[in-house]
């Protein structure tokens, strides 16, 4: 293989990585109430401004920015869903759906975001994260990799494998599981569905804000970085929307897709790819490429 080739490949994992984190967010949210979250991006958006708060303004070291932004954005999630979408469900007519009110809902809350963030000083100005951590590039084979990005991977393997923990060995996990599957089973058995619910988009709002942080030193920090979710959508599209390990499959796909266009075919496709790879895989294999096999539902 050649070099670029490689170079392509390795830098398109690590974007991927941090798509399979904003993908993992947005299907959390689906599994558990059947809800396609526009505000997943803002989300991100904030993240990356939070990150900057802590990092500049109280004086966090690095390593505390993280779990400072994800308390923050959880409680950004969870309230999203006890103040609005509970009261959605509550004024529910029976027999009616009400999906695309609570869809509508998340757009409301994409907008309050992105405005909110725009009423603060400077916060029109572009800024940047500095990097996670310097020094001499590491040569592996003819790959170049920067500390910043074999921080960003650790950090989106880490996060991924503590989600797969949380979700399978855990009593929280497991009900949420559980509830995601079954809502009614669930509240027979003495699960609390709702505090579920919230505590999904909470966990959902966390991730996507960690994936902001891990994003600013890499990307602009703008009001208007939410459009990312765009990607996030294409990555849980090309996995299979309700398949987690399909997520974090269809985010290093699409950054690898990304990457490669980038260099051979033109700087300019690059927004194109995914696209295009969606269409590709709807065309092969519409239910995404770890959702099992496609199945009719009646109506």
């Amino acid at each position: 293989m050649s070099p670029l080739l490689l170079q392509g490949v390795a830098s398109g994992i690590v974007t991927g990585c941090v798509y399979a984190l904003i993908a993992l967010s947005l299907v959390i949210v689906y599994k558990s109430s059947d809800v396609i979250n526009f505000a997943g991006g803002e989300m991100v958006m904030l993240g990356g401004y939070l990150g900057m708060f802590a990092l500049l303004w109280l004086g966090l070291p690095y390593l505390l920015i993280f779990p400072f932004g994800a308390l923050m954005i959880f409680i950004v999630g969870a309230l999203f869903d006890r103040v609005v979408l509970t009261r959605v469900v509550g004024r529910a007519i029976p027999g009616q759906s009400i999906l695309v009110a609570m869809i509508i809902g998340t757009v409301g809350l994409s907008y309050v975001l992105k405005g909110a963030v725009r009423v603060i000083p400077y916060t029109e100005e572009v800024r940047r994260l500095p990097p996670f951590s310097s020094g001499a590039p590491i040569f592996v084979g003819p790959v170049v990799l920067q500390h910043q990005d074999i921080a960003i991977v650790v950090a989106a393997v880490a996060i991924m494998a503590a989600l797969w923990a949380f979700f399978s060995f855990t009593l929280v996990g497991k009900a949420l599981r559980a509830t995601s599957q079954n809502p009614r089973a669930a509240a027979l058995v003495g699960i609390p569905v709702r505090a579920m619910s919230m505590t999904a988009w909470g966990l959902a709002a966390a991730l996507a804000g960690v994936a902001g942080i891990l994003l600013a030193p890499k990307l602009l920090i703008t009001p208007d970085m939410g459009v990312i979710v765009i990607l996030a959508l294409a990555a849980a599209i090309i996995g299979g929307f309700v398949s987690l390990p399909g997520c974090v499959a269809g985010g290093i796909v699409l950054g690898v897709v990304q990457n490669l266009i980038g260099l051979y075919v033109s700087s300019r496709a690059i927004s194109l790819a995914p696209f295009l790879v969606i269409m590709i895989v709807l065309l092969l294999r519409p239910q995404g490429l770890f959702a099992g096999k496609a199945a009719a539902k009646k109506v």
